[in-house]
């Protein structure tokens, strides 16, 4: 068995669904050993640190970089991140580079493995891109101002929000989350 194997036998997204669709996505992204870089929960009020601020502007800059998001919800939290992305499409999708290299293959053999890349690969415009590039500006930003042992578990965790039932009731836990901390499954 490959080391490799456990991911495959165990997928954590959605089986064939397209995570550049639009709709509401419930988001949550942590600390690497939950590690409470963003700040403490003081009676219940999230107070943030100098990397907690940093990861609080970056989200809000979401949209500035992703003019497909809309954000909702969201919370800094001492070790992770919750958060509602939106996708709206307003146009085509971006390009990506793997499509431009298996569109420029000049043998067959390139062009199959371009292929195999290209569906291994995130799509632009997709959660996963733009989850990848939050963290990565978020990474370099607080590495910056000196934190240098920062980073983030490498997988995040999604939810595809599908009504308005359940989008109220992730909104609350979202809001409330501060409040709440002590009881929080991601407080250590």
């Amino acid at each position: 068995m490959g080391r490799y194997d456990k991911y495959s036998r165990n997928p954590r997204r959605l089986q064939g669904y397209d995570y550049g669709s639009e709709g509401l996505y419930f988001i949550t992204i942590c600390t690497k050993d939950r590690w409470p870089f963003f700040g403490e929960v003081r009676s219940g009020e999230m107070i943030l640190s100098d990397a907690g601020v940093i990861v609080r502007d970056c989200w809000l800059q979401i949209p500035h970089y992703h003019p497909e998001v809309l954000l909702g919800e969201f919370v800094v939290m001492p070790n992770h991140v919750h958060g509602i992305l939106e996708l709206e499409r307003v146009g085509p999708l971006p390009t990506s580079a793997t499509s431009l290299c298996y569109n420029d293959a000049t043998t067959e053999a390139a062009g199959e493995k371009n292929h195999y890349m290209a569906d291994l690969s995130s799509k632009a415009g997709s959660i996963s891109r733009i989850v990848g590039s939050y963290k990565r500006s978020c990474t370099i930003r607080v590495k910056e101002v000196g934190v240098k042992d920062f980073s983030w578990q490498s997988r995040f965790h999604d939810h595809i929000i599908r009504n308005q039932q359940e989008l109220e009731k992730i909104e609350n836990y979202i809001v409330s989350n501060p409040a709440k901390w002590a009881d929080d499954k991601f407080h250590l």
